[in-house]
């Protein structure tokens, strides 16, 4: 059994925060105020942030940080991150992608807590939704620098292990929603036949992407929540960000460019900045057929993010018009030219 996460009291806080930033800045360095604040409701770890005054030595005026602390159920977890974030700094990636990751600032191992620097920029939809093609393209452009960087991470995702997982997704929303069931067996022995093997060399990808992990940060995109970084197959995050984009476009028709354009402008960008994948078509869209049944899964049993009857409610309704167009949705995949 994983330890519980680590729970600071304001005392206890307080001497973590001075103790790094005597860590960062030398032993004169002493904190003058401090306050905390929720990051998101959203992924495992709990995440704060925390705002800060400090004094350093040789400096008259008071130096302000923002940093975000994750706290993790385990140290290997928090030290992968870690360490995959500062070979991505000491790469050429954010030059070469026009990319933004958060920095390390410190990992306290004793509670787990891993600091990073506060990343800020504006909705990456709101920013498609104002400036379109410019966006798409700068998305495209950073994912291919993000996975083209080596980084030694010990965790690969492999399809095997993806497709052992939705047999039994696929199990329980087949005994939830009987009348579906044939169109999930179907999915499943597509899925099934369809098993990529993968590109020769694994990349660094994120292995979690989707809209709430990017940000617009004045023409640059962030990438945030690394927390499932891993060695992999880079269509693996080409096809959750857009699941993720095409749920977005049937929820919101009017806010977002129409599917098949965005989709077609993103992987125009990242084609033009990789290396020649041949394969990649097809394995992108056995990730997208694989998200979106995961996604299902997600929405028809979350009772801890979206808390409320009504809000369970929307995302169940959402969950089932979701599954009634599956058919449709995976022979899109099978019959549509792939746009490069």
């Amino acid at each position: 059994m994983n330890p519980p996460l680590a729970t600071l009291d304001a005392e206890e806080t307080q001497a973590v925060l001075g103790a790094v930033l005597r860590e960062v800045h030398g032993a004169d360095a002493r904190l003058a105020d401090w306050s905390e604040c929720p990051v998101s409701k959203r992924g495992k770890h709990r995440s704060l942030r925390y705002d800060l005054d400090a004094r350093i030595a040789g400096e008259p005026e008071i130096r302000r940080y923002q940093w975000v602390g994750k706290f993790y159920e385990r140290d290997a977890d928090a030290r992968r991150v870690a360490r995959g974030l500062r070979e991505l700094a000491a790469a050429d990636c954010g030059t070469r992608g026009g990319l933004v990751l958060p920095g390390v600032v410190a990992y306290h191992a004793p509670c787990r807590l891993l600091l990073l620097t506060y990343e800020t920029g504006a909705s990456v939809i709101h920013a498609v939704a104002q400036h379109g093609a410019l966006v798409l393209q700068a998305i495209g452009r950073a994912l291919a620098a993000l996975h083209t960087t080596p980084v030694t991470l010990d965790t690969t995702i492999s399809p095997g292990t993806l497709l052992g997982g939705l047999r039994k997704k696929i199990a329980v929303l087949g005994a939830r929603f009987p009348g579906q069931t044939d169109a999930l067996r179907t999915t499943l022995n597509k899925l099934e036949g369809q098993t990529p093997s993968g590109p020769a060399t694994p990349s660094t990808i994120h292995g979690d992407l989707g809209p709430s992990q990017l940000l617009w940060q004045m023409g640059r995109v962030v990438i945030l929540d690394f927390d499932k970084c891993a060695r992999g197959d880079p269509a693996l995050d080409l096809g959750n960000l857009f699941t993720q984009l095409r749920r977005l476009t049937l929820r919101k028709p009017d806010k977002l460019p129409e599917f098949a354009s965005l989709r077609r402008t993103i992987l125009d960008a990242y084609q033009r900045w990789s290396p020649a994948d041949p394969g990649l078509a097809e394995r992108v869209a056995w990730y997208e057929q694989i998200t979106l049944v995961r996604k299902i899964r997600f929405l028809a049993s979350d009772r801890i993010r979206h808390k409320g009857a009504d809000a369970i409610r929307q995302r169940q309704a959402e969950a089932i018009r979701l599954l009634r167009k599956l058919p449709d949705l995976v022979e899109s995949y099978d019959s549509r030219p792939f746009e490069a």
